[in-house]
């Protein structure tokens, strides 16, 4: 294993790692979908910074319990090829962990939306009459990455045969 020289080669190295989750975990790409919608709808109701701010940290510690979870299935399958119950543990318990980090940011993001409910509608609508192209924008982007997700999803159990 080769270890890095510089400062730059470690920002490549983990770049590298982050387009690995994301190219090879279906779930990475799932929750950066729903991190778009959330953080899009933010900007359309108006939140104010520090409830912006609240579900970034949210969203952020699903990413990297969903990248933790990526790395130990990741040297779980290299130590023990094989089935073994506790490979199964450690598989299943990272895999726990991200569930858990994902409750708790839909519990930050219920907090935050909950109170909004009434003016979400209203707020679309007032951002597209004011911002038309950027709620496009947003939209196709949205609607997009997630027929992505779910043309990359269908390929993938074509190709395990399920």
């Amino acid at each position: 294993m080769k270890r890095a020289e510089h400062l730059g080669q470690s920002f490549a190295f983990a770049f590298r790692g982050l387009g690995y989750a994301v190219a090879s975990q279906r779930n990475m790409r799932i929750h950066l979908w729903a991190a778009s919608f959330v953080l899009g709808l933010g900007w359309l109701v108006g939140l104010p910074a520090s409830q912006f701010l609240d579900l970034v940290l949210a969203i952020t510690v699903v990413l990297v319990a969903e990248m933790i979870n990526t790395a130990v299935e990741a040297v779980v399958d290299l130590a023990s090829p094989e089935f073994h119950p506790l490979a199964r543990v450690a598989k299943d318990v990272a895999a726990g962990g991200v569930l858990l980090a994902a409750f708790g940011a839909a519990g930050v993001g219920v907090g935050v939306f909950l109170p909004q409910w009434v003016r979400i509608p209203i707020a679309v609508m007032l951002q597209f009459s004011r911002h038309p192209v950027p709620v496009v924008a947003l939209a196709l982007a949205w609607g997009g990455l997630g027929g992505f997700l779910c043309w990359s999803g269908a390929r993938g159990l074509k190709r395990e045969g399920g």
